[in-house]
């Protein structure tokens, strides 16, 4: 390889690393639990371990009907009563930059999870 190659490519590897990186800087995650058999709790974040204070949240049913919508409090969550039959959690914080959390994916913490806000 020649050096001007060399050179272009070790350039496009800079420009490709500098537009991904933004593109990950606010990657939403969610998580949830049942706290007991009807109640659930949902906490928002992003990827960089910032919580999610203020954004919405909202929890939709299977023919897409918004069951409730909520603002995440200043611990990233929101707790709310589990809804009757098929739902989703919808945390969307912008064009591209969702996280959903299916009905059937939500459970009781596990033993090991000691994190405050799974605490009822």
């Amino acid at each position: 390889m020649t050096a001007l190659r060399r050179s272009l490519a070790c350039v496009l590897a800079v420009i490709v690393v500098g537009f991904s990186t933004p593109a990950l800087a606010h990657e939403p995650i969610l998580k949830c639990v049942l706290l007991d058999a009807a109640t659930v709790r949902c906490r928002g974040g992003y990827a960089e371990g910032e919580t999610a204070q203020g954004e919405r949240l909202e929890v939709i049913d299977h023919a897409d009907r918004t069951l409730l919508a909520g603002k995440l409090g200043k611990d990233g969550t929101l707790t709310f009563a589990r809804p009757k039959g098929p739902y989703y959690v919808l945390f969307d914080v912008g064009p591209g930059h969702q996280a959903i959390v299916e009905h059937d994916e939500i459970g009781l913490p596990r033993a090991s999870d000691r994190a405050r806000w799974v605490r009822k």
